[in-house]
């Protein structure tokens, strides 16, 4: 029995027993297996209408795929769940699929305590076809038979978003796999422009209701091409989990000396934000990101203000080279 027939089949008992399966009821506990992780010691969040309860830090997969090699990588995870953190993001698109490998090796053994995110990524073919194939492949690399998040990945544009939505469209096949268990949660990334967020967000409205959305929140953010000042509340009244991602601008504003790592993971986690996605090299920095995690305490209104006054100065579109 392959992987998609045994979901399908494993959703039909569920739900002959009235159990809720799919995107629907996070609730309901999961029918891959028991748990063996403690609880998590980081403060969590309501991941949105899902209702998954998630640590507010998690794992980077695009620096798992760039870790020196296969091992380094499972020490570098090893290190994550032992501070705390269960909510692990990837792409079917990070070194061709080493990340997922690696990640879904070193969670195998625990993965019915941990949430798997992943994401199906085809620029140029934003079809139901090439989505399709893209789960079956994350599946098969992260070793598991169902996902807790998938996502359409790096939207760039209205048209980009337009392309994805359309019937048959890559967007038709992520709901329709939610629908049928093989995700539990759908949602849409993207860290170009708030003009794609926001086409999405008329897909939202028109009944395409999916459950998370990520992008770049830091405090540069703010003042250029910003997701925070343009779509951030509007995805908070439609109680969407954020997930925020490049929360310090991939790195520039620690290498420019523009903030620091307390100032940038402090300024993001006193937003609206459910969990931030972090990329993070070593265990010693997993270690550091989750011992802020664990002693966050929110900046006030004022204090969120003033570091954004200090670093207005510094703003320039080079800082966010992904938003160009």
């Amino acid at each position: 029995m392959d992987r998609r027939t045994f979901a399908r089949t494993i959703a039909a008992v569920m739900a002959g027993l009235g159990i809720p399966v799919g995107g629907r009821d996070a609730s309901a506990t999961s029918p891959f297996g028991r748990g063996v992780l403690p609880p998590t010691t980081l403060p969590t969040r309501r991941l949105g209408r899902t209702g998954l309860d998630v640590p507010i830090l998690a794992l980077g997969g695009h620096h798992v795929g760039r870790a020196e090699s296969e091992s380094a990588a499972r020490v570098l995870v090893e290190t994550a769940l032992e501070e705390g953190i269960r909510f692990f993001d990837n792409a079917e698109s990070y070194q061709n699929g080493k990340a997922e490998r690696w990640l879904g090796a070193a969670l195998e053994s625990v993965r019915s305590d941990v949430m798997i995110m992943t994401k199906t990524h085809s620029p140029r073919d934003r079809s139901a076809d090439s989505a399709r194939r893209h789960l079956e492949g994350s599946l098969e690399r992260l070793r598991t038979d169902y996902l807790d998040v998938w996502q359409l990945h790096s939207t760039k544009s209205v048209e980009d978003v337009d392309r994805a939505f359309r019937s048959g469209g890559a967007m038709e096949y992520i709901m329709q796999a939610r629908d049928e268990g093989l995700v539990r949660f759908v949602g849409v990334t993207g860290h170009v422009t708030p003009a794609a967020h926001r086409r999405a967000l008329e897909y939202w409205d028109d009944g395409w209701q999916f459950d998370t959305f990520q992008f770049p929140i830091n405090p540069i953010d703010y003042h250029q091409r910003s997701f925070q000042r343009q779509v951030l509340v509007d995805i908070v009244a439609r109680d969407i989990g954020m997930i925020a991602m490049k929360t310090s601008a991939d790195g520039r504003l620690l290498r420019e000396g523009i903030c620091t790592i307390e100032e940038t993971l402090r300024y993001v986690w006193s937003l609206p934000v459910n969990v931030a996605v972090v990329g993070m090299e070593t265990p010693a920095l997993v270690r550091h990101n989750a011992r802020l995690a664990r002693d966050f305490e929110p900046m006030s209104p004022a204090d969120l203000q003033a570091l954004r006054d200090r670093i207005e100065p510094d703003a320039d579109l080079a800082l966010e080279w992904y938003k160009t």
